[in-house]
């Protein structure tokens, strides 16, 4: 038999509960071609980003690295002066070199210098060409509190929708194309700003979404700051629950696209010697706490879905609830199609191997000029300082993250911000424990676990982060 295909779909921004198979408090998502592959294939059900930001995130994913071993924390990691320390190799490559032909549609959104892939398309990956030739009256747009940027809207039904484009060029070229290939399709969607066309932009209008921000628990410091910077106590409530119902409708749309793939690979019988991954770089909030876009630990950003099928290979409709990190897609892979994995690819075999005891994610620079949101350079920390960089360590039973580097110096114990969550018996994860009776020595445990992972890290010189 030939070497498996795969085809990698990976969307920006997607919380795990938009799918069906994930189970959604509110509603029954309305993603049934999702839900297929997973009857499929394994879900994965407490996956969490190694970065919970884009391009760090995807930089991890491709290198089978953490942000520590790259120096490459947030999103400036793709500004023009950044630059990396050293060369890293990406899986598209070592699959290439293996005889695959690789193909990226959509969102690439990592450091410059790399060059993952054979062939590239980009088109239908932007987010300004998506509304600005249009009369923002006919977009209803909803802006979030304070932060200079436009959370969605919906979109005309008489108006070309440009990410449609992106699945189009990927289905013409999986046609076509030698096997065995590797492609992704990198949707920006449902990012924002979120734009559902009809009908998924009233799709899920009249459920019961919250129409209020609501605080709830003890969150850090840290969490509690970052929405004091988007001030989303600014929306009305038409606003609030307008941007549920625009981003569950968005990912719908995102599961129509992925019904044209599966069904062309049906058309061509394709289906069985082909391996599908489904995944996102991190989640996104939606009011709670006060929080929008991603940025945190709290579970609905760290927390992202991935799903992996080959009908007939892997145990279908299988449940897979042990804590996996998006960075072991790679060795995954590796040992799913017969090849020889690079030492620098860290991880586990997500199929074969036993469940990861503790995983690792970190965000931020932590440099004077850092920012909440860098790209907007909006949003300073506590007494004007740059913002932090915070780091992560989950177990099957605890989360743990606090703040490591500020204004470029490591931090006082006070300047920690430590945050544990007793998962058993606080699911949500709002519950900060780490200073209750019978806490301390799980929090210095874990804390230590977190201290031997950044040892090393890699800093990149400041001048690397001015645009």
């Amino acid at each position: 038999m030939s070497k498996p295909n795969v085809i990698w779909i990976y969307c920006d921004e997607l919380r795990a509960d938009a799918i069906g198979c994930y189970g959604n408090q509110h509603a029954d998502m309305k993603t049934p071609n999702l839900d297929q592959l997973a009857d499929s294939g394994v879900i994965f059900s407490n996956c969490f980003c190694n970065s919970p930001v884009c391009v760090s995130s995807r930089m991890s994913v491709l290198t089978g690295l953490y942000p520590e071993d790259t120096g490459v924390y947030h999103n400036e990691g793709h500004w023009p002066n950044f630059r990396l320390n050293g060369e890293y190799l990406t899986f598209p490559q070592v699959f290439a070199e293996n005889g695959y032909d690789t193909a990226d549609f959509g969102k690439l959104h990592i450091p410059r210098e790399m060059q993952p892939w054979q062939y590239r398309n980009s088109e239908g990956a932007g987010m300004g060409k998506l509304y600005e030739d249009i009369d923002r009256e006919d977009l209803d747009i909803i802006n979030s509190g304070d932060v200079p940027t436009v959370i969605g809207g919906h979109y005309p039904a008489d108006k070309p929708y440009p990410p449609e484009k992106l699945t189009e060029n990927a289905i013409n070229w999986i046609e076509t194309a030698q096997e065995p290939y590797l492609v992704r399709l990198s949707y920006l969607q449902p990012h924002t700003p979120v734009f559902p066309r009809p009908p998924y932009d009233t799709m899920y209008q009249g459920i019961s979404f919250p129409d209020v921000i609501e605080h709830r628990g003890t969150p850090s410091q840290f969490e509690r700051r970052f929405a004091q910077v988007i001030n989303a106590e600014k929306m009305t409530s038409r606003q609030i629950y307008l941007a549920q119902v625009y981003y569950y409708g968005l990912v719908s749309w995102i599961d129509s696209q992925i019904g044209q793939v599966l069904e062309q690979l049906r058309r061509t019988n394709q289906l069985e010697n082909t391996i599908i991954v489904f995944g996102a770089d991190h989640g996104a909030s939606l009011g709670e706490n006060g929080l929008y876009a991603k940025h945190v630990f709290a579970p609905q950003v760290h927390r992202v879905p991935l799903i992996i099928s080959w009908p007939g290979t892997i145990g279908g409709g299988k449940i897979e609830d042990g804590i996996c990190e998006p960075l072991s897609m790679a060795r995954t892979l590796f040992n799913l199609t017969g090849i020889d994995s690079p030492a620098q690819f860290k991880g586990r075999d997500l199929i074969a191997d036993d469940s990861s005891e503790a995983i690792y994610s970190t965000i931020g620079f932590g440099y004077p000029d850092s920012a909440a949101f860098p790209n907007l350079n909006f949003g300073k920390y506590y007494d004007n300082k740059g913002w932090p960089r915070r780091s992560c360590i989950r177990t099957s039973e605890y989360r743990l993250d606090r703040n490591v580097r500020i204004d470029g110096k490591i931090i006082s114990y006070d300047e920690k911000d430590i945050f544990l969550a007793d998962l058993k018996n606080d699911p949500d994860e709002i519950i900060n424990v780490a200073n209750k009776e019978g806490y301390g020595e799980i929090t210095t445990r874990l804390s230590g676990m977190l201290d031997e992972h950044i040892k090393t890290r890699i800093e990149p010189p400041a001048d690397y982060l001015r645009r």
